[in-house]
């Protein structure tokens, strides 16, 4: 899906824009990962039984979008990665594993950064946070070329708290998905899926 580098403002910088063919997979009930625990897999988390989720398949594993990211980056050096979700002033994340981990040691300290630089509020944290191989700071925001949602108010504040607060320290970028949808999965899909807890 790359035709060349794409770049959009984000808050006043402009920034890179990653495009990743990751079909969407096929529709599910909305796992309930605000509720996770450290330690606790994505799987186990609670389904919704009225909120449907938009969730990317990614060599035949369903995974939240920001965890897709985490693994590239980590597969690109990054010193750690993590998916975020927000939910009632929470936030909650999840490995490259599909574990949940605690908001604790380095990546606390981040969020915590971020959390003040942003005017004692979270809203607008991207979907993944991470610390590249070259130290900077890592923020990912994943947008679904389905919804067709742009960076709202939120988003573009928090991109402007993150880079006055870091500076040049700061690796900002949007990742695109979607935009084709997977096949329904087969028996041997769920199957790997479960092999690979």
């Amino acid at each position: 899906m790359v035709h060349g580098q794409r770049w959009v403002f984000y808050g006043d910088t402009r920034v890179a824009v990653h495009e990743r063919d990751w079909p969407v997979a096929p529709s599910e009930p909305y796992r309930k990962t605000y509720r996770l625990r450290p330690g606790q897999h994505w799987q186990d988390a609670e389904l919704s039984t009225s909120v449907r989720a938009r969730y990317a398949l990614v060599d035949a594993e369903v995974v939240p979008v920001g965890v897709a990211i985490a693994r590239e980056a980590m597969a690109k050096g990054a010193v750690w990665a993590y998916a975020t979700e927000q939910w009632a002033g929470t936030v909650v994340l999840v490995g490259p594993d599909l574990r949940c981990v605690a908001l604790d040691g380095a990546v606390g300290e981040l969020v915590e950064e971020l959390r003040l630089a942003n005017g004692g509020v979270l809203g607008g944290l991207t979907d993944v946070v991470g610390r590249g191989a070259d130290g900077r700071v890592l923020l990912r925001e994943a947008r679904n070329l389905d919804t067709r949602e742009g960076l709202g108010s939120r988003q573009h504040g928090f991109a402007r708290a993150a880079h006055d607060r870091f500076g040049d320290d700061l690796d900002l970028a949007v990742v695109e998905w979607g935009g084709v949808h997977a096949p329904p999965i087969t028996a041997t899909a769920v199957a790997t899926t479960a092999a690979t807890r």
